[in-house]
């Protein structure tokens, strides 16, 4: 078990020499650590579905970064470039979602801030808070970015919580008003108006309709990003997501503990390009275990924040035997594990990482299987096939579930990539003959 203090970044074990744990920040001893661990290893092999992976000397990576005190920070990172941007959370108020086909809106709930729905926008210059029934408050679903704060009470359809998409226009219009508590304790009456080729629009106001601004965002200066981030005080609108690859955003944020108690974490939320599986029970999280293609998880929430607990008196201890395997950006598979928190006394973070589809792989027992991962894959995103040999060079088919062949193809070798781009959302089935009469068959989905 590790244990890390709010005071500095010193780690303590129950069952680990303090050698062991050192070796995270020292490449010597990475190297030691993974030969002794080879040596005497040397005839196990670790299973992968139907293949084995294999660490031939791979050093263990480390970043470290901070979120600063208090984490006021918010941090993009990415598994092969570190953290790629970095801007104060406190500088915006709601995110709305730019993507194509987006339309969300969040709420900055990592400080402080909560939504409340009043009523119809009918009640705009009448608003009043003395006489108002008070709701719950509406929280942003932290598993899935697209169902946010202002999209509760939707139908999952052409109700989209604060407004109704016309299938005709493709238009999403408003007529309810919400009410914000600021974290100052300050409120105001706010309204997500439109959403109309590509541009969102808004107002705010003092409770009762005094001091009104209005502002509007256009998706089409947040090309490739997911969220503007707005201030809606001041109608500023923010482009603060990098131009580079990233794969979770750390900062703090308010998550469900379960039994609808919520509570202020620190954490990872994943871009929606990213996958993850958790994997427990490891005696040693960068070289144990192994990961399993149809085990990759799409919520955002996966890593989240639970990585971590606080112990009184001692600190933060951390999750010392589990590793996420993420299926990142930048196409590779990482075995990632949480090392190192330094609480709100300095908001620093410490991550390990290796490169688990970097390293080799190897035939084990199946010629009439076929690996892919991630699975699920986002549809534009490349399938990685794993075969036995006999499949090289063999033709490959990909049925939709109508029987209809969708694409053919020919591996040279694997690992092969195959991009999904042309293909629809559903379920795909893959099939194959080796060149010794061998059948394969497969499936995957595309999101």
């Amino acid at each position: 078990m590790l244990i890390c203090f709010d005071k500095g970044m010193t780690f303590k074990s129950n069952h680990r020499s303090n050698d062991r744990l050192d070796l995270l920040s020292q490449t010597t001893k990475n190297t030691m650590r993974l030969f002794q661990y080879k040596t005497a290893k040397a005839t196990a092999s670790i299973a992968m579905a139907f293949f084995a992976i294999t660490i031939h000397s791979q050093t263990i990576l480390e970043d470290n970064f901070s979120l600063q005190s208090g984490y006021e920070d918010m941090a993009f990172y990415s598994l092969e470039n570190g953290v790629v941007a970095q801007s104060p959370l406190a500088d915006w108020h709601i995110a709305l979602d730019v993507r194509p086909m987006g339309s969300g809106a969040r709420i900055n709930c990592g400080t402080g801030m909560s939504l409340y729905f009043y009523g119809g926008l009918d009640n705009w210059l009448t608003a009043d808070l003395d006489t108002w029934d008070m709701p719950e408050p509406l929280r942003n679903d932290q598993s899935d970015w697209a169902n946010a704060a202002f999209n509760q009470d939707g139908d999952g359809m052409f109700d989209l919580g604060w407004g109704i998409y016309d299938i005709i226009t493709h238009e999403v219009h408003s007529e309810k008003m919400y009410i914000i508590q600021f974290p100052d304790g300050t409120w105001k009456q706010f309204a997500l108006v439109s959403l109309v080729s590509g541009t969102y629009s808004y107002q705010l106001a003092d409770v009762g309709g005094e001091n009104e601004i209005s502002a509007s965002v256009s998706k089409s200066d947040y090309e490739g990003k997911l969220f503007a981030y707005c201030n809606i005080t001041s109608g500023e609108a923010m482009d603060l997501e990098p131009e580079e690859p990233w794969d979770f955003v750390f900062h703090s944020y308010l998550e469900d503990l379960g039994g609808g108690t919520y509570y202020g974490v620190v954490g990872a939320l994943a871009h929606p390009d990213v996958t993850v599986q958790q994997v427990d029970g490891l005696q040693d999280p960068f070289t144990d275990g192994d990961f399993d293609a149809a085990s990759f998880s799409m919520a955002t929430n996966e890593v989240g924040y639970d990585w971590k607990t606080y112990s009184p008196g001692a600190g933060y201890v951390l999750e010392s035997e589990r590793c996420y395997f993420v299926s990142a950006n930048d196409q590779s598979v990482w075995r990632m594990v949480m090392t190192g928190f330094g609480g709100s006394a300095t908001g620093d973070i410490t991550i390990g990482k290796v490169e688990a589809s970097g390293t080799s792989v190897e035939q084990v027992t199946s010629t009439h299987q076929v690996l892919a991962y991630p699975n699920p894959v986002i549809s534009g995103r490349n399938l990685t096939l794993e075969a036995a040999r006999q499949f090289e060079n063999a033709v490959f088919n990909v049925r939709s579930v109508t029987g209809s062949v969708v694409a053919s193809f020919a591996p040279t070798s694997f690992p092969f990539q195959l991009n999904t781009s042309k293909f629809k959302s559903g379920y795909y089935f893959l099939e194959s003959t080796s060149t010794l009469g061998q059948p394969l068959q497969s499936r995957f989905i595309v999101q």
